[in-house]
């Protein structure tokens, strides 16, 4: 049997770079730019009112904001608008660490609710191994607004990463993962080395229980 490899996992939103989500400021670039229009918006409505008005609630498993959108042209949107900005937003303490983890010879892996075509762009632009995002479902070339497969949230991601671990064979006690909020606890204890990046109130709490490492970075 050959060696399992070491490898580095890390959350996406909070955690490599500032935003809430990026998934939101994609929507905001999609209205702004006139990508979406007044009907993509009122396919929400049932989203909406689950909600309650939490924007990230909202997005977090609906999205029906893209339906029939083609998927190369979206795809070519999410390149332009994020690839020219990855170097600036990713937090520089977390470049440095990508790269230490590159330099060990780890397996770089991205592990992330954002939507599969963001996920790409971070994936390309820092250089990763691969990933596991939010994976939208496709019909003829075009979104459906559904999303196929796990949704790597909570526990959601606990599944997911037994997927990347079957894919890049990587062993959890060689394992780094980097992530900022409480729901993602289930995933950190399945590593041997959680790293809580500037974790929210309950997750900081929980990893200075357990002693689990913390990094504050901006």
């Amino acid at each position: 049997m050959a060696d399992l490899n070491s490898a580095a996992i890390f959350d996406l939103d909070g955690t490599l770079i500032p935003h809430t989500s990026a998934e939101i400021a994609f929507f905001f670039h999609l209205f702004k730019k006139g990508n979406l229009s007044i009907f993509n918006l009122l396919q929400m409505i049932p989203a909406i009112w689950t909600a309650r008005g939490n924007l990230h609630e909202m997005t977090k498993a609906n999205k029906r904001y893209l339906r029939n959108k083609r998927v190369r042209d979206l795809q070519n949107t999410a390149r332009r608008y994020f690839e020219p900005q990855i170097s600036r937003i990713v937090f520089p303490r977390m470049v440095e660490i990508i790269e230490d983890h590159r330099n060990c010879g780890d397996k770089l892996l991205l592990l992330t609710g954002t939507l599969d075509l963001i996920a790409e762009c971070f994936v390309r632009v820092l250089g990763f191994d691969g990933y596991r995002a939010a994976t939208l479902e496709i019909v003829d070339g075009k979104y459906t607004g559904r999303i196929t497969g796990i949704l790597p949230y909570g526990i959601g991601k606990l599944e997911v990463l037994r997927d990347l671990k079957n894919n890049f064979h990587f062993d959890r006690d060689r394992t780094s993962l980097y992530a900022n909020v409480f729901s993602d606890r289930y995933v950190m204890n399945a590593v041997e080395r959680p790293v809580a990046v500037n974790p929210d109130a309950k997750l900081r709490i929980y990893a200075r229980k357990l002693g689990w490492e913390m990094l504050d970075v901006k």
